[in-house]
């Protein structure tokens, strides 16, 4: 509200997370119109009141710029950059609809679908999530990078101490067993040392000559959450 003669519409930003732009408070005057009437004030016209000009500069907003002429949704689509957001589309009847950009809605999508269960699958998949998630903003890029790193180090852990357990056992301290023991003298030795049934489970597999890959990010499997 300007006073009480004017309503004005404003969209606030501190820059766009999504498309990566971090910049200070700030907002775009979209519409205004009069409380009385409910005429809508042409901001772009030469006849604005001065008056209404010089308030809006001071309050730091800054008029959205005018596209005219355009009313194919497929070509306006088309001009919208891969740094923008998009375009506030205007009817004759005053209503307005927001058309969005392919890449914002990719990178929005990407955001809003990321979670703690959905990064474990695609890293327990071997994909590359950090290559997927290369173009979202700074902030929410490290989030996700801690949460990454912090799964691998478990899933490391889980390996290098059934590793460890196993071919001590097996081969001994420098590799020089001879000769090998048997797999029953080895189940018998992790029973004897309590070995926790997760890292068993692992020992055997070893012993079998077969991936601990995917029993481990089976361990690792969070409940859901969103990041």
């Amino acid at each position: 509200m300007v006073g009480v003669e004017f309503l004005v519409v404003v969209e606030l930003l501190r820059g766009n997370l999504v498309l990566r732009k971090v910049l200070p408070l700030h907002g775009w005057l979209l519409t205004s119109g009069h409380t009385e009437t409910g005429y809508e004030v042409d901001l772009y016209s030469e006849g604005v009141d001065v008056r209404f000009k010089n308030l809006i500069n001071n309050l730091g907003f800054n008029v959205v710029k005018k596209y005219d002429g355009i009313r194919d949704y497929a070509e306006l689509k088309g001009i919208i950059k891969h740094d923008e957001e998009g375009f506030v589309v205007r009817f004759t009847n005053g209503q307005r609809m927001k058309i969005k950009g392919d890449e914002y809605l990719r990178l929005h999508k990407l955001m809003t679908n990321v979670s703690t269960t959905s990064v474990w699958e695609m890293l327990s998949e071997g994909k590359d999530v950090l290559e997927i998630l290369k173009d979202v903003p700074d902030e929410f890029y490290k989030k996700i990078k801690m949460y990454v790193q912090d799964l691998r180090y478990n899933h490391y852990q889980f390996g290098e101490q059934a590793g460890k357990i196993y071919h001590y056992f097996r081969y001994g301290k420098y590799g020089d067993r001879d000769p090998e023991p048997t797999k029953k003298e080895f189940a018998l030795h992790l029973q004897e040392c309590d070995t926790h049934p997760k890292i068993k489970t692992l020992c055997f597999l070893m012993w079998d000559g077969k991936s601990t890959d995917k029993v481990i990010w089976n361990y690792l499997k969070p409940e859901y959450k969103k990041l």
